[in-house]
């Protein structure tokens, strides 16, 4: 039976899987989540943090054995029992099936709908980052769905999005690569839903500003001087 430790900060719903996993298959599972053990934006980003996970993602999970896992879906479905994960190929793929479909069917569209009647989000359609959000990880949802709404621009265009600071106090950028010299969320209707909540800038390619962020977002790594804030975590567009 499994064992072992998930680092999180507080009431992230997230690490909420793991821990109903855990609850329902007995597997021994001691939460971490605040100081001093544990200080989300420091502790995930120590070297002895990242050597273990070297994306500083959370929640993270270190069996008592070693292993370690990052992403809440994996770690879930690790402390899982047969009858939460599935005991045939069949009924196992069955469960991966519904778990991506929240993942992309149903969190995005909460982050609209609900989470606003609790007060994590108002309800602004032209929402601007940090002022009118609270928790970090509803501007990863964000992020998140805007890529699954451009889905069909993956072709003509790379992005890397990051998400910067914590809870109370954070704010997303980004770096766009487009085929042709112009935004191309203005061709479609259906991309135009979430770029005009964020100010753009076309960056010059032989600047040394450009050559610098360029590095900085690839990489997920650097000073970020133009952000003020510190790396939280980063999503790939491509």
């Amino acid at each position: 039976m499994a064992a072992g430790t998930l680092y999180t900060y507080p009431e992230n719903w997230r690490a909420f899987k793991a821990q109903i996993a855990a609850q329902y298959s007995g597997a021994r599972l001691k939460v971490v989540s605040t100081s001093p053990a544990f200080t989300f934006g420091q502790t995930n980003r120590s070297p002895a943090f990242l050597s273990n996970f070297p994306l500083g993602k959370v929640p993270a999970y270190q069996g008592d054995d070693g292993f370690c896992l990052f992403e809440s879906n994996a770690i879930a479905h690790f402390l899982s029992n047969d009858a939460l994960r599935g005991s045939t190929p069949q009924d196992s793929a069955k469960v991966l099936q519904w778990v991506s479909f929240a993942d992309s069917e149903i969190i995005p569209p909460a982050s609209a709908w609900v989470f606003p009647t609790l007060g994590i989000m108002q309800f602004n359609k032209q929402y601007r980052f940090p002022e009118e959000l609270t928790m970090s990880f509803m501007s990863c949802n964000l992020i998140t769905g805007m890529f699954q709404r451009l889905d069909k621009l993956r072709k003509n265009a790379f992005a890397s999005a990051i998400l910067f600071g914590a809870n109370n106090d954070s704010c997303i950028s980004g770096i766009w690569v487009f085929r042709g010299q112009e935004l191309a969320f203005t061709l479609s209707e259906d991309w135009q839903i979430d770029y005009e909540s964020y100010t753009w800038r076309k960056l010059d390619v032989n600047s040394e500003e450009c050559k610098t962020m360029v590095k900085e977002y690839l990489t997920w790594e650097g000073e970020f001087k133009h952000v003020g804030k510190p790396f939280n975590q980063g999503k790939i567009f491509k």
